[in-house]
């Protein structure tokens, strides 16, 4: 039997097949107010217009049983061409000609253009000086934009603000805690996580391009959770949700610190040898003991308490190894200063427990952040039995005393060895000047080799900072 043909039906399916029609595809990324930016498309153009971008799916594999990159990219990313044809997108330069904020506007040429903001700067530069210019940093800018903008400024002697400063896409507490932006494996990682604390972030709506890892840890056997004052995105798809007060996380990370050491559930050989908690504190003055204070010797010579011994001894300086030494995380000592003067000296240890245990108990810090004793201390369990790695965003830093939160989540990890291991530690998404998009524009030619020439300089940058640093 046949069917009669359907002329409406043959009309929509040439109109269907007529959208997917295209002259040519080219690579394209999209590098401008987003992060990493980097990600591969393919741009699909007819007529020489952008008719639809697709993740390209190219990212290799980078360890095996582990969940690829792929695909990278968002819906952001796939609509983000639609710019190019926006009917409010500014085309031309523009110049005001009724009064300001009266949106009256008159086209001008790009030479006029030029030209009017060349003579205004050189007569700013004349009148006041250079300094009277400002160049504010905005993420907008994006790589060689922003580059050459500052290249520009300097040579003009304009006040460029920080872009940190602008806009504080920065982790405070993370940098003066580790001396580096982000001190993390990559988030493949994850999949390694048994329990993930998503917390200051909302990764499903912000980090679409690698939020799968999340789920596909859940896949391998994590936990997440997501710590919000709001039911996120993120917190729609967590294990567990805890509508914490906002502004209060320092307190619950400390309470969960207190329950940790108050249950016996820390990491002592990491703690001896990872961290600062065996350092002896003069009780005098607050400060850690140092050798100037002993004999005017060097103002970076730490000491700590030996158990075995019980000498107060110089703490290593050239490696983490303790050593023979088993430092002692209580109890006190006295020395002699090079004043003659007698001092109690105790480990920092002692001292953080006894802070922790006077005002950040569980019950304590319950009518300030919102959140029960029992959730306080359900949470710390896990991150004391599990490994355990944090997913931060931007949010933190822009709190007044925002890196006190960040560093008090370090606190959490580091009393739970939480801490370079796989599965572990704390993922920010901070980026400095050779990373991501700043990196492409470093490199001397297209392709992955010529990653190495740059990270190579990166290296040589860094290494010859730190032969300054007295």
């Amino acid at each position: 039997m046949t069917t009669a043909p359907r002329p409406e039906h043959d009309k929509s399916e040439a109109r269907y097949r007529e959208r997917w029609k295209w002259d040519r595809v080219t690579w394209g990324c999209h590098a401008v107010d987003c992060y990493p930016g980097g990600c591969p498309w393919r741009v699909y153009s007819r007529d020489g217009k952008i008719v639809r971008e697709e993740q390209a799916g190219i990212v290799p594999t980078i360890e095996a049983g582990i969940p690829d990159l792929n695909p990278m990219g968002c819906q952001k990313g796939a609509s983000w061409s639609q710019q190019h044809y926006n009917e409010e997108r500014v085309l031309h330069p523009l110049k005001r000609v009724g009064e300001r904020g009266e949106g009256k506007w008159e086209e001008i040429s790009w030479d006029q253009a030029h030209r009017e903001i060349a003579d205004a700067i050189l007569d700013a530069v004349e009148d006041q000086g250079g300094e009277s210019l400002y160049h504010i940093g905005t993420p907008g800018e994006g790589g060689m934009q922003q580059i050459m903008w500052n290249a520009f400024s300097a040579q003009l002697g304009f006040q460029v603000t920080d872009l940190q400063a602008e806009i504080n896409d920065f982790s405070p507490g993370i940098y003066t805690t580790f001396g580096k932006f982000d001190p993390a494996p990559g988030m493949d990682d994850f999949f390694k996580t048994e329990l993930i604390l998503i917390w200051h972030a909302n990764p499903v709506y912000t980090n679409i391009t690698w939020y799968h890892y999340v789920q596909e840890a859940r896949y391998n056997g994590s936990d997440v959770v997501t710590i919000a004052p709001d039911f996120s995105p993120s917190a729609i798809h967590a294990d567990v949700h805890v509508p914490i007060a906002i502004g209060t996380d320092t307190a619950f990370a400390n309470a969960m610190s207190q329950v940790i050491l108050s249950e016996g559930l820390e990491d002592l050989d990491f703690i001896r040898s990872q961290t600062d908690l065996p350092l002896l504190v003069r009780m005098d003055n607050q400060r850690l003991l140092r050798a100037s204070d002993l004999d005017g010797g060097e103002e970076d010579q730490f000491y700590w308490l030996d158990t075995r011994s019980g000498e107060v001894v110089p703490a290593p300086k050239a490696t983490l190894d303790p050593g023979d030494v088993v430092s002692a995380l209580e109890g006190s000592a006295r020395v002699r200063l090079a004043s003659g003067a007698e001092v109690e000296v105790r480990p920092v240890m002692t001292l953080l427990r006894e802070m922790l245990d006077r005002d950040y108990t569980p019950e304590r810090i319950e009518k300030l952040c919102g959140i029960h004793p029992d959730t306080t201390r359900m949470l710390a369990r896990r991150v004391a039995a599990k490994r355990t790695r944090f997913l931060m965003g931007w949010n933190s830093g822009k709190y007044y005393h925002g890196d006190l939160m960040e560093r008090s989540m370090s606190l959490l990890l580091g009393l739970t060895g939480n801490w370079g291991k796989h599965g572990t530690g704390l993922r920010s998404w901070a980026v400095g000047l050779n990373d991501g998009m700043f990196s492409v524009m470093m490199k001397a030619g297209s392709g992955p080799g010529s990653v190495q020439g740059t990270t190579e300089l990166r290296d040589r940058i860094a290494a010859s900072l730190q032969e300054q640093d007295p």
